[in-house]
């Protein structure tokens, strides 16, 4: 990886931020600020589709999980602003084609926000009906407020981030650090990882959730072996280029 370009790419990166710095600043505490406001009627609506009330146990656990959950939504809102300072980064390095930039702009978008609600559609509300099944007459369900927000925003975060696979591979491909056709040879140790990250990432340890990640997983693998063939022949150039 070239050490120039890179340095030439924070530079780049230095002076838009003494430019734009305070802006951008202003306009994510404003996100922020307006999420910590409306965090308790989200929450409120959460409570009601999971059919589960939420308590709290200490006097700061209130405060503490709401301040945790805007973040989490303010970096779902500016994950598109996050993403594109990531691909612009990749097109400093390898010179994307315009088109090839929004491709991968618009994949990493759709990817990213598919993931996020394969989980909250998908898993979370499967997961959270077979933990809460083990309940009884004698032991009923008491979830607080801090665990139930660690518990939605690490789930929903780590499938929107896991679906990134594809690009993923194909950017280390590009990067010449994997080859995609000698990666492809190891398909079998490929899926025994992938099921064992399924494992531990769903929330329970049924095989029916386990496989609604397991299976998308492996699909995303093979894309992102097939993004990696189809860019494996691209180099990074001796010009400096400039983001779209």
């Amino acid at each position: 990886m070239n050490s120039k370009k890179i340095a030439q790419f924070l530079k780049h990166f230095l002076k838009l931020w003494k430019s734009k710095g305070i802006l951008i600043i202003c306009l994510i505490l404003t996100i922020y600020l307006t999420f910590f406001w409306f965090s308790p009627y989200i929450l409120s609506y959460l409570q009601t589709i999971y059919h589960q009330k939420l308590i709290f146990y200490s006097v700061s656990e209130p405060i503490v999980s709401l301040l945790k959950f805007s973040f989490f939504l303010t970096f779902v809102v500016l994950f598109p602003f996050i993403w594109y300072f990531l691909i612009s980064f990749f097109n400093f390095l390898f010179s994307l084609k315009k088109r090839i930039f929004c491709l991968f702009y618009l994949l990493g978008l759709f990817l990213f926000y598919f993931g996020v609600f394969f989980s909250y559609e998908i898993t979370l509300p499967y997961g959270i009906k077979f933990l809460l099944s083990f309940k009884t007459k004698k032991i009923e369900p008491a979830i607080s407020l801090e665990h139930f927000v660690n518990f939605f925003t690490f789930f929903t975060l780590t499938f929107g981030l896991i679906f990134e696979l594809p690009l993923f591979i194909c950017f280390l491909s590009m990067g010449g650090v994997i080859n995609p056709l000698k990666f492809g040879k190891y398909r079998k140790e490929i899926f025994f990882i992938i099921v064992v990250v399924a494992a531990i990432v769903t929330p329970t340890p049924d095989a029916f959730n386990m496989s609604l990640l397991a299976i998308p997983l492996y699909v995303l693998f093979e894309l992102g072996l097939l993004l990696g063939r189809i860019f494996k022949k691209a180099k990074v150039p001796s010009d400096f280029p400039n983001t779209p």
